[in-house]
């Protein structure tokens, strides 16, 4: 997989950026806000996970259930 990168100027807390990379185990400002951005996207994922649905569910329920969700809701 290719990762896009862009280069951006942003205001970031010191304190919060040091804290995350402690949660993370990332060093180095990139780093950690990359894998912060990874992290919640990977859990708007699991957020919407329904562990009856996917697992067991048809895959027309599993679509179904898929949809009902709008894709701006948390």
């Amino acid at each position: 997989m290719m990762m896009r990168v862009s280069r951006t100027t942003i205001n970031i807390d010191r304190d919060a950026l040091r804290r995350a990379g402690e949660a993370l185990g990332t060093t180095g400002a990139s780093a950690t806000v990359n894998a912060a951005l990874r992290d919640a996207a990977r859990r708007r994922v699991l957020a919407d996970f329904d562990v009856r649905r996917d697992i067991d569910g048809r895959p027309e329920e599993v679509a179904e259930g898929r949809e009902e969700r709008p894709a701006d809701e948390p």
